[in-house]
């Protein structure tokens, strides 16, 4: 093999590393290689393994008791083999004990996969560490020539470095979490925003022209032999160029169509699209694409969550409202007759491919409920980003793709932030539900086509933002505020509505605990749930809506 060949081999085999879910920690001791350890692999749903603690686990006695008692050279020949069966067993993230690496046969055996070193100086670990009697050699005379000493080695062995010094463990975590989600390449342009909820960790990457570059943003999938792609009729201009960005990837590209919106989301859909899957053989390890609009995103969540009991996702959404919304954080239902999204699951995709050009091409789809999504976000977190909404309205509205990359990625680093910290909705996600509990009531009043919920979503908005001044919780600077920005989007902001038509639509509320609850503002950027409310004030501040 030439110089330059095997200078790209070594290329390409960092990079595979890199993206890995094997993950080795070395570092001298009070690295915090167990705490951050724990960190990395509860985010990206793989196990966690301290070295040491599973070899006093297996010998029934302490590290230190083992050095006492059978000599380090006798550790570390054990420590040696324990690591080298670690290695070839399941994906996982590893914790090695300081002098771990010292080892000649370990630093050959870590060369295959990605190793972080987790950089401390002398003087922290010793402050970290000192009232830490178990660790053996902590009371040598010599512990700063060990120091030392184990530097080189830690440099050589490490495909990552990583400093600790005056950083918190989890932040320590975030950043080793974002460097082994992120490709080792993306297009120009493209923003990537890290998602790292406890179910996985993954990228959500927003740009111009991405559809075309699936195959080299996704993580690598050895086990995978086919891509099964759900899509409906707003795909069609694009799905050329992801099936040909797949066929690069997987021998096999499989298209099952499903009809465009709400309708698709139903039990009689999934069976048949799981009957599709099991004609064509999908094995546990073989990626769903889903490639389309809101509804798509959803039956392929679904599908992805049940089919095999779990199989990787990835999401092209072709719209506003799917990019900046439900194609982020895992949540994916299906419908019932009684009401919408009243069955479904939580399921992190492997990454998210949100083309902005793709929902510019589609702005008589899901637009402007991706602009009502945009101003939710940012009246729940960002008023920075609520300003920069009504600046660029016109190069919004005209689908200039800088504005549309702007905005969504300002969007889903919101969404990413709400969404890993509260997976499963037990506190602040729930904030994401601000003007939706007016708005779910409000849809089925002035119809169900996909950009009449963004109107439904405004008007609830604005039904909140009355009923939290109402309630004496904001001034009217801020119904002001959400009057404006959504006007200038050209939303809805008025509208007359009988409260006894909308306490219909909450009966089933997700969000219903002993009566209707809301999420309202003390200001903005400062949501609150959980909120009840009387019913002469909700009729007020439809009164209010109303304009009257």
């Amino acid at each position: 093999m030439s110089e330059q060949a095997l200078d790209k081999a070594e290329r390409l085999e960092d990079q595979d590393r890199r993206q890995a879910k094997m993950i080795v920690l070395i570092g001298f001791m009070g690295a915090g290689k167990t705490t951050i350890g724990s960190l990395v692999a509860e985010r990206l749903g793989v196990p966690f393994v301290d070295v040491d603690v599973l070899i006093e686990q297996r010998e029934h006695c302490s590290v230190r008791e083992l050095f006492d008692t059978r000599g380090e050279t006798y550790f570390r020949e054990l420590e040696h083999e324990t690591i080298l069966e670690l290695l070839e067993g399941s994906d996982a993230v590893l914790a090695l004990g300081g002098g771990a690496p010292e080892h000649p046969g370990t630093r050959r055996a870590l060369k295959k996969v990605l190793v972080v070193y987790l950089q401390v100086s002398y003087g922290e670990a010793l402050v970290r560490i000192s009232h830490d009697s178990y660790r053996p050699l902590l009371n040598a005379p010599d512990v700063r020539t060990i120091y030392e000493r184990r530097l080189p080695v830690y440099q050589d062995a490490a495909v990552l470095r990583v400093p600790t010094d005056g950083r918190r463990p989890q932040v320590v975590a975030m950043e080793i979490i974002s460097k082994v989600t992120t490709p080792p390449t993306v297009p120009a342009g493209t923003r990537s925003v890290l998602v790292a909820p406890v179910g996985g960790a993954y990228q959500v990457h927003v740009g111009s022209g991405l559809a075309a570059h699936l195959d080299a943003l996704l993580p690598p999938m050895p086990e995978a032999e086919q891509a099964f792609v759900v899509t409906d009729e707003t795909a069609d201009a694009a799905f050329g160029e992801v099936e040909r960005s797949l066929e690069r990837r997987f021998p096999k590209v499989t298209r099952i169509t499903v009809p465009k919106g709400e309708s698709s989301k139903s039990f009689e859909r999934i069976e048949s699209i799981a009957f599709e899957l099991a004609e064509g053989a999908a094995h546990k390890h073989d990626l769903v694409v889903g490639m389309g609009d809101e509804p798509v995103c959803d039956v392929a969540g679904f599908l992805a969550a049940t089919y095999n009991r779990g199989m990787p996702l990835a999401l092209v959404p072709t719209t506003l409202l799917a990019q900046v919304d439900s194609a982020i954080g895992g949540k994916n239902a299906i419908n019932l007759p009684q009401g919408r999204n009243l069955v479904g699951t939580i399921h992190q995709p492997v990454v998210v491919v949100s083309d902005v050009a793709l929902a510019a091409g589609n702005r008589v789809g899901g637009f402007r409920s991706g602009l009502a999504e945009l101003v939710k976000h940012a009246l729940i977190a960002d008023e920075s980003l609520l300003e920069v909404l009504y600046d660029r309205a016109g190069s919004i509205l005209a689908g200039e793709l800088d504005a549309l990359s702007e905005v969504a990625a300002r969007s889903a680093e919101i969404k990413s932030a709400i969404v890993t910290a509260d997976e499963r909705e037990h506190g602040e996600r729930a904030h994401l539900h601000y003007g939706h509990t007016f708005a779910y009531a409000i849809e089925p009043l002035i119809g169900g086509e996909a950009d009449r919920h963004g109107e439904a979503v405004a008007l609830g908005m604005m039904a909140a933002a009355y009923l939290a001044r109402r309630q004496g919780r904001v001034g009217e600077e801020t119904v002001i505020a959400h009057r404006r920005a959504l006007a200038r989007l050209g939303l809805p902001v008025q509208a007359s509505f009988e409260l006894a038509d909308l306490e219909r639509g909450w009966l089933r509320d997700k969000k219903y605990r002993q009566g209707v609850r809301f999420v309202v503002l003390n200001g903005i950027a400062r949501p609150e749930s959980g909120v009840a409310a009387d019913r002469r004030t909700l009729e007020l501040a439809l009164v209010d809506l109303a304009g009257r």
